[in-house]
């Protein structure tokens, strides 16, 4: 009889299967987050089996350190930690049974996927007997629809694995799989979260952050910083820019009207990211707007300050609620963080009432005033620190 106590966790995808030609690119960069998942666990074998990842971890790896480590490996649907079943049913029914009375539950099911179609019994039949053997031992009821527990019997390549209960994860497509884009991060709530849902359709993001220190405290700098941190654990390491731009917002308070200057902050953000994002071969900009939420977030001033620059910019908040944004900051993480004081840089110096709806020519007029602001955009970016993040279980 096989040992149970071995370390396997079977794991399936959902999004990556819809990928046809170049599924196979999705899948090894899959494989490859989940192993940085495990970056200091030695012994870490993954490999892909019938359409379902199948991880093989050292003995002394606690149950509960491979829950929280998977449901931070973006595209993956589900997993479950897996014991090692006899291919004789009778021998298979037995061992369930072992370890589902350790289980508290009024009803269950059995679930039975065989993908080797050379196992003599369908999957029904497995269902059946092994059923109905945990039925008369404990006298529970069976519950197809609704059961407080589900053990998962999977058969594939002359295999038999089986778990009593199964983890959701965070689903989308690997980090890494569709490429990378820099985003514009402050220290509030949107722009992590707008990170993260990037992240979840595949992108590895290079952080930005402008601050405008000395005339303004370094509190933002420090919790940009902590925010970078815990985002590093869904793409395990991370580059953040530090961006003074207290000498450029000088330059616009001294020579541009007073409502123009929020705006002109933006559209200078948004070059400096764009050269950074040329640098690091990224392909667009995020920023974390949600239309209509602030002054700087009307359609018209977001055409003003885009047209600044020549690559996208994504915007994966535009049509969400403060409501549902700090509810998802929560259970990222971020939110106790976002919500530290802080001086925000593009809070310098703006009036009460800022422009709502800029005209692209009043902008335009209004930068022919900034003598030379193409050369200290350039001394900016040379002055910009540059910090190398990694999770805390990724490897140097």
């Amino acid at each position: 009889m096989p040992k149970d106590e071995s370390k396997t966790v079977l794991l399936h995808y959902s999004e990556i299967a819809l990928k046809k030609g170049n599924r196979a690119l999705f899948e090894k960069c899959l494989r490859d987050n989940i192993k940085r998942a495990f970056g200091d666990v030695d012994s870490v074998r993954v490999r892909i089996d019938y359409g379902r990842f199948v991880i093989s971890l050292p003995e002394g790896v606690p149950d509960e350190m491979i829950v929280s480590r998977l449901k931070d490996v973006v595209g993956i649907a589900n997993f479950g930690l897996a014991y090692n079943g006899d291919k004789d049913v009778d021998v298979l029914k037995a061992q369930i049974l072992s370890k589902i009375e350790q289980q508290s539950f009024d009803t269950f099911r059995i679930m039975t996927k065989r993908s080797d179609k050379h196992y003599p019994l369908t999957s029904v039949e497995v269902n059946q007997i092994v059923g109905g053997h945990v039925h008369q031992a404990l006298g529970k009821s069976v519950d197809l629809k609704n059961a407080d527990l589900t053990c998962t019997i999977e058969i594939f390549n002359k295999r038999v694995l089986y778990y009593v209960s199964k983890h959701n994860g965070i689903g989308g497509l690997p980090v890494g799989s569709v490429g990378k884009v820099v985003s514009l991060l402050s220290s509030g709530i949107d722009s992590p979260v707008a990170s993260y849902r990037m992240m979840t359709r595949g992108c590895r993001i290079i952080f930005v952050h402008f601050h405008s220190f000395p005339f303004t405290d370094k509190s933002s700098y420090h919790n940009s910083a902590e925010l970078v941190k815990i985002l590093t654990r869904f793409q395990y390491s991370a580059r953040l820019y530090m961006v003074p731009l207290a000498d450029m917002q000088q330059m616009i308070i001294e020579n541009v009207p007073a409502k123009y200057r929020l705006l002109l902050y933006r559209r200078m953000m948004l070059r400096m990211a764009e050269i950074i994002a040329k640098k690091e071969k990224a392909r667009a900009l995020v920023t974390g707007e949600s239309l209509g939420q602030v002054a700087s977030q009307t359609l018209e001033n977001i055409s003003a300050i885009s047209s600044a620059i020549s690559i996208p910019v994504l915007r994966p908040l535009i049509g969400r609620d403060k409501e549902s944004i700090i509810h998802e900051a929560k259970q990222i993480g971020t939110f106790e963080t976002s919500i530290q004081p802080y001086e925000d840089s593009c809070g310098y110096m703006v009036p009460k009432n800022p422009e709502t709806r800029a005209r692209l020519t009043d902008l335009e007029n209004a930068e022919q005033n900034l003598d030379g602001w193409q050369n200290l955009m350039r001394d900016i970016l040379d002055r910009s620190d540059m910090l190398a993040l990694r999770a805390s279980f990724s490897p140097e």
